[in-house]
C-alpha cells in the first residue's frame, strides 16, 4: 500500500505588502453565503493550560538557548528575539482564530485543544535542519521554512527571512545603491541624474522587499502549516491515524489559508491567485488528474513527478466546494472522523466516501467543476 509521508510541508511565492506578518483579522468569520450556519455558535477562544512536562522535555533537547513563549493556545519554544517572538505569536494566534472561524461555518463546533499547541521556532536554518533530523524527520532545506508532523503533533518553523536567498537579495540591493550613490559624485547630466536616482529608489525598495520575500518562501508557509496544526486537533480533521485523512482534503483545506488578508475580512473567502495560476496551466495543457484517481490516491503528494500539479488541483476543488457544495463538507468531515485508529485506506474507501458526500464522479460532475473554475478570477 502507498502511503503519504507524515510531515506536510508546503511553501508559495506570493509577494507581500506591508509588516512581515501581515495575517488577517478574522474576527468578522465567513461573510454572505460563507458564514457559519448556525450563527448562534461561538469559538471559544479562551486560554487552555501548557503542557509544562512536554515543554521541559522539549526545551531540554533543544538546549540552553531556547525558552518558552505561551500564547491563549500554544507554546513556541524558541531562539528569537523576544520582538520576533512575539510577532510570530500574534500571527499564529490569527491563524488559530480564522480556523475556529472556518470550522464553525460548516456547522461543526471545534473542540477545545486539552493543552497549547507546541511549536518550535528557529532564528536559523542550521538549527532548524538539525533539529528535524533529531526527530527522525530527515533533512530540512532552506525552501522548507515549515512544516506540520501529525504523528508527534508538533510544527516547526525558522526565520524565512534568513534564508540564503533573501540575504543575498538584500545583499544585491544594497550593493547596487551604493555603487549608484558613487555615479552621482560626479559630473552628471539633470536627466543622467533623475535617472540614477529612479534606479536608486528601486534598488532601495528591493532592499526593504527582501524583508518579506525574495527566497519565494514566505508568511503564507506558516498560515499553511499552522492550519494543518490547528485543524488537527479542533476536529476538522481525524486525530486518530492521519492515513484515514485524505491527502488532498488535508492540503485543499490548508491552502485556503495561504492567502494573507486585508484585515478587513476573512481570508479564508480569497481567491488564492498564485494556486489559481497553477491550476489553470494544467487546465490548459490538459494535465490534471481525472478526479477518481485523484481523491483516492494520496501518494500523488509525496511523488516528486507529481506534487506540484496535485497541490494546485487540490485547492481548485477545495475551492470549489467550499463555494458550491459546503453544506456537504460537513457530511464528509463526518465520515472521515468516523474511521478507526487502526483504519487501512484504499482507493475504493476514499472515493467511496467522497461520493457519498459530494455525489457520483462522473464526466457531469467533472464539467461543472472544470466549468465553475473557468470563471474563477
Amino acid at each position: 500500500m502507498n502511503r503519504w509521508i507524515p510531515g506536510m510541508v508546503c511553501g508559495i511565492v506570493i509577494g507581500l505588502a506591508g509588516s512581515v506578518w501581515a495575517l488577517d483579522d478574522t474576527k468578522g468569520g465567513i461573510k454572505g453565503k460563507e458564514k457559519a450556519a448556525d450563527t448562534k455558535k461561538t469559538a471559544d477562544l479562551s486560554d487552555v493550560p501548557a503542557d509544562e512536562n512536554a515543554e521541559a522535555k522539549e526545551l531540554k533537547k533543544l538546549g540552553e538557548n531556547f525558552k518558552a513563549f505561551r500564547t491563549a493556545h500554544f507554546s513556541v519554544l524558541h531562539d528569537v528575539t523576544d520582538t520576533e517572538v512575539k510577532a510570530f505569536s500574534t500571527a499564529i494566534e490569527k491563524t488559530y482564530r480564522s480556523n475556529l472561524n472556518y470550522t464553525l461555518s460548516l456547522d461543526i463546533v471545534p473542540k477545545k485543544p486539552e493543552k497549547k499547541l507546541i511549536i518550535f521556532y528557529f532564528a536559523q536554518h542550521p538549527e532548524y535542519n538539525e533539529h528535524s533530523k533529531a526527530l527522525g524527520k530527515g533533512e530540512r532545506p532552506q525552501t522548507q521554512p515549515g512544516v506540520f508532523f501529525p504523528d508527534i503533533n508538533r510544527s516547526m518553523f525558522y526565520d524565512f527571512r534568513n534564508q540564503d536567498s533573501f540575504k543575498k537579495a538584500r545583499e544585491d540591493a544594497e550593493a547596487k545603491i551604493t555603487e549608484l550613490k558613487k555615479q552621482l559624485q560626479g559630473k552628471v547630466s539633470n536627466d543622467a541624474r533623475k535617472g540614477i536616482n529612479e534606479q536608486i529608489r528601486a534598488a532601495k525598495a528591493q532592499a526593504n522587499a527582501s524583508g518579506v520575500q525574495g527566497g519565494g518562501y514566505t508568511e503564507e508557509t506558516v498560515q499553511h502549516e499552522v492550519a494543518h496544526h490547528v485543524l488537527w486537533n479542533v476536529g476538522l480533521h481525524n486525530p486518530k491515524s492521519f492515513f484515514a485523512n485524505p491527502r488532498w482534503f488535508a492540503e485543499g483545506t490548508a491552502m485556503m489559508f495561504e492567502t494573507a488578508g486585508t484585515g478587513k475580512a476573512s481570508n479564508i473567502g480569497a481567491v488564492n491567485k498564485k494556486r489559481l495560476t497553477d491550476y489553470q496551466a494544467l487546465e490548459k495543457a490538459g494535465k490534471l488528474k481525472e478526479l477518481k484517481e485523484f481523491v483516492s490516491h494520496p501518494e500523488l503528494f509525496s511523488d516528486p513527478n507529481t506534487v506540484a500539479d496535485a497541490y494546485s488541483q487540490a485547492w481548485a476543488l477545495a475551492h470549489y466546494l467550499n463555494r458550491t457544495k459546503r453544506p456537504r463538507i460537513k457530511v464528509y468531515v463526518d465520515l472521515i472522523n468516523s474511521r478507526p485508529a487502526d483504519f487501512e485506506p484504499s482507493p475504493e474507501k476514499d472515493l467511496a466516501a467522497f461520493e457519498k458526500a459530494f455525489g457520483k464522479l462522473d464526466e457531469k460532475w467533472t464539467r461543472q467543476w472544470k466549468d465553475w473554475m473557468k470563471n474563477v478570477r
